[in-house]
């Protein structure tokens, strides 16, 4: 059964696993798994970064892969192949983790590699350049590069830019401030400025609806907060006051839903009508990741206390 608003507040854990830092959380996109990217240290102090694979919905562990050198970035939607990136940040390389780890593709390409990001229809790698307010767009059946993306500028010497979850857009953030750029024609879209620090922000699939995780004065209040904005006109359609801050959102993959991680809790919100329609409790230390199921049928979500719930 489809999670929706109003068999929200019947969630329940279904299943859950030990699983230590956590960095992030996708799910492959026929829903049938999910790969946890870790960053841990070994006995003698060094970084380990890691992927484990687990079936949905046992949890039960299918692989795990682990490098000393390279930082695990991200999983792609395929379920299988690993973005890396090597301490020095000069080069970049794809793994294939359902084919016995086999290198795919692997680069230096000239400049520092800040981050890496699938595209949801798996048509592009996005490379980001540290240094420069570019992303260089790869094609992920040639591994040639297509396209680069400009046009994005702030005072913060620090950004970022990824694929959410709509393939048309990639979103650019400095510190307070968003933005989005349409992939194929680079047309910039409108800036989504705030009050404070962006601690997380989603997409919807259809790319309509942008919600965002800043502190804001409400009624002149300052408060913990998510902003749901109109992504064609810029304007906010509403903003949903938190008991604490949100450590991390998602939409839901019809956009009619918004996980929310909010201290120990994970809330789920109608970010339209802006009601929480329920709070599930259980994590025993702050919940740091959540992620809805390609299907719409799951949550998942991690937390400080080293456990994946479902």
């Amino acid at each position: 059964v489809q999670i929706n608003a109003g068999n929200a507040a019947s969630l329940a854990l279904s299943h859950k696993a030990a699983l230590t830092n956590v960095q992030s959380i996708s799910w492959a996109s026929n829903a049938a798994g999910l790969s946890l990217v870790t960053q841990n240290s070994d006995s003698a102090g060094n970084q380990v970064y890691g992927v484990t694979t687990v079936n949905a919905p046992d949890l039960a562990t299918q692989s795990v892969f682990s490098s000393q050198v390279d930082r695990v970035v991200t999983v792609a939607p395929d379920g299988r192949t690993a973005a890396l990136v090597s301490p020095d940040m000069n080069s970049f390389t794809l793994v294939d983790l359902a084919d016995n780890n086999k290198v795919l593709f692997t680069s230096t390409p000239g400049y520092l590699v800040g981050y890496l990001s699938f595209s949801p229809d798996m048509k592009y790698l996005a490379v980001t350049k540290m240094e420069y307010w570019e992303v260089v767009l790869i094609d992920l059946a040639t591994y040639q590069e297509v396209r680069t993306l400009t046009g994005f500028s702030t005072a913060a010497p620090v950004f970022n830019a990824s694929f959410q979850h709509s393939p048309q857009w990639m979103l650019w953030h400095a510190r307070a401030t968003i933005q989005l750029q349409e992939v194929e024609t680079g047309m910039m879209g409108p800036v989504f400025s705030h009050e404070d620090f962006v601690m997380d922000y989603d997409l919807t699939a259809d790319g309509t609806l942008l919600a965002s995780a800043a502190g804001k004065t409400v009624n002149n209040n300052y408060v913990s907060a998510v902003t749901i904005w109109d992504t064609s006109t810029g304007g906010e359609i509403r903003t949903l006051e938190l008991s604490g801050p949100a450590n991390a959102l998602q939409f839901s993959p019809d956009g009619k839903l918004l996980a929310i991680a909010v201290g120990n809790e994970l809330q789920v919100w109608d970010p339209v009508e802006g009601k929480m329609l329920t709070a599930l409790t259980g994590h025993s230390d702050m919940v740091t990741k959540v992620a809805f199921s390609p299907d719409q049928k799951a949550i998942s979500t991690s937390g400080l206390d080293n456990q994946l719930y479902l």
